[in-house]
Parts: C-alpha cells; structure tokens; sequence
C-alpha cells in the first residue's frame, strides 16, 4: 500500500500555490468542467504553466466564453 505525504496545502492554498516551480510544457492535460469555477481556474493555471489543456464541459457556448481569456493567443 502507498504511504500519502503530508504536504502544506490547504483549502486556502491557490492555484498558484500548488502549481510554483512546476514546468508542465510539452504535457498534454485534459480539464473536466470548463465552463466555470475549479474547472476553469485549472484550466487557467495549467495554461499559464505552459501545459497545453484540452477541456470538457456539458455547455461548449458557456466554456468558450469561460475560457476565452486563457485561450486568447494560445492556439496553435
């Protein structure tokens, strides 16, 4: 059985927090719930981290206006 680590987040540990140091260039992520909350501030961060994210949500009008400013300039 795997031992779990005790680490420093919280539930007022952020994105950011989680994600510092960490180079996700060259990865491929796939993001559940992209058209609002938790899954569009993953998504943001992944992004911003250098992963490139494909993501899924029941509403594709409501996820491109979600992620639009995560998107904008990315493509490609």
């Amino acid at each position: 059985m795997k031992t779990l680590e005790a680490t420093s987040f919280g539930a007022a540990s952020t994105t950011e927090d989680v994600l510092s140091g960490v180079n996700l260039r060259g990865k491929r992520i796939l993001v559940t719930g992209v058209s609002a909350g938790l899954g569009v501030e993953t998504a943001r961060s992944l992004v911003a981290h250098g992963a490139h994210v494909a993501g899924a949500a029941r509403d594709l009008a409501k996820a491109k206006a979600a992620t639009a400013p995560s998107a904008k300039g990315r493509r490609g």
